[in-house]
């Protein structure tokens, strides 16, 4: 007799793809403090065998559904105990602040007004100089979880859970198969449950606002533009980088010849920061960046073109002005040139990506959802590169890479998408007759 369909066979080289994720963080899990240079190199070789169980994923003909999700709940609750990268102090010092009636807008973690309030854990606090920089709904976030207690636990568990639900979206929109990019990434596992950084709740209304304008979500809804605005809005209101997404919905409206609708979806669209940030007015006026801050003028983290930048014109060093210019330049194309949401959202985070003088391994997790759909090259093996980064942490205060390290991160990112191109190229013969997404932003 033949092996039964779904027998052994089907489960092999999953079990071998899911067991080489959950060993990786397993080992993982202990080193977590990248501050001690005595931990690198086991993170970084539990990350490859994490990134060696990924990359396997790649190749299964199918990935059963229970594998699917045991794999991405377990790899992601046995890092949850792991010692967090430094952005979470900041949240939890914040959430406390405010509990105590002080805006962290106006003071930064050093001022001598809080020394008061000062914990075990507050010289764990980055750029302690820096006023808040998080948008006004992720700060209430923070106030929310620090009045029940401002434990690393506990703001990790809210990060964990909305990651899931990335996963769960993602699946239902394109299949396990293609949904494991993002759930069996071990990028995405270790920065959202272990490293603690909080990027899955700003993804997780802006996939789901994506999904809507596509109609792969929410099926049957009257007036989809709508709840797809309020979505991207709520994303905006917990990370300013989701702003020209908005833009995206407001430029779709102009083209269509819907004047009131592109206002609407402005005004829609900005209604959950605005509100949001009624919370944090003080003297009749708001400050909600840290527009004069060192870190936000001339900061620099792992950067690719401003680095490329500053080796022909070192004067470009002392300030990220350019690349924001440049940046709205990339957006203004966007707009003229992508066919749909996804499309835009794509190459916007690739051009900010690109562009940025600050750059952070977690920040390649915004390009993840929108790669699920092709299974972008360059999405796949930057998840992969990427763990190049936390060699930074161990040599505090430098902050440097070296030039081999530089390109070993990024040119992994832009081959990829370059073989993605290429391949979609091909295919597009193919396809042509096929109708275009739609896109009802």
């Amino acid at each position: 007799m033949s092996p039964a369909p779904g027998g052994p066979r089907l489960w092999t080289l999953p079990l071998a793809s899911g067991g080489l994720l959950l060993a990786g963080a397993i080992g993982l899990q202990p080193h977590g403090d990248l501050l001690q240079a005595d931990n690198l190199a086991p993170f970084l070789g539990s990350a490859a065998v994490m990134g060696t169980g990924f990359v396997l994923s790649w190749f299964l003909p199918r990935i059963p559904s229970l594998l699917f999700w045991s794999v991405a709940i377990a790899c992601r609750l046995v890092v949850l105990a792991m010692e967090p990268g430094d952005d979470i102090w900041r949240y939890l010092w914040e959430g406390l602040i405010q509990n105590q009636g002080f805006n962290p807008y106006l003071l930064p973690p050093e001022a001598p007004v809080l020394s008061g309030l000062r914990t075990a854990w507050w010289p764990l606090i980055n750029h302690p100089d820096t006023s808040a920089i998080y948008p006004p709904l992720a700060q209430l976030g923070f106030r929310g979880l620090a009045a029940i207690a401002p434990a690393v636990l506990l703001f990790k568990a809210t990060f964990l859970v909305a990651d899931l639900g990335l996963c769960a979206l993602l699946s239902k929109s394109f299949g396990i198969q293609r949904a494991a990019l993002y759930a069996w990434n071990p990028l995405a596992i270790y920065a959202v449950s272990g490293g603690g950084h909080y990027e899955s709740w700003f993804l997780l209304p802006l996939v789901a606002g994506w999904l809507v304008a596509e109609g792969r979500l929410g099926r049957g809804l009257p007036w989809p533009w709508l709840w797809s605005t309020l979505l991207l809005g709520i994303s905006v209101a917990l990370k300013w980088v989701s702003m020209p997404l908005l833009g995206y919905g407001i430029w779709q409206s102009l083209r269509q010849g819907r004047p009131v609708r592109a206002g609407l979806v402005g005004m829609l669209g900005l209604l959950p920061l605005v509100l949001s940030s009624l919370a944090f007015g003080h003297g009749g006026s708001w400050r909600l960046l840290p527009t004069d801050s060192v870190f936000m003028t001339r900061g620099r983290s792992a950067e690719w073109i401003p680095h490329l930048v500053g080796q022909v014109w070192p004067w470009t060093l002392r300030s990220n002005a350019p690349y924001g210019l440049a940046l709205l330049l990339a957006v203004v194309l966007l707009l003229a040139f992508s066919r749909s949401l996804r499309d835009f959202a794509w190459g916007y985070w690739l051009a900010l990506l690109l562009l940025s003088p600050i750059v952070h391994a977690w920040y390649f997790l915004w390009l993840l959802p929108f790669a699920v759909p092709d299974q972008n090259w360059g999405a796949r093996l930057v998840s992969l590169s990427a763990f190049l980064y936390f060699v930074l942490p161990s040599r505090a205060p430098q902050w440097m890479l070296t030039e081999p390290e530089r390109w070993g991160l990024w040119l992994p990112l832009i081959l990829g998408c370059l073989l993605s191109a290429r391949q979609a190229r091909s295919a597009a013969p193919a396809t042509t007759s096929a109708a275009a997404p739609s896109d009802r932003v």
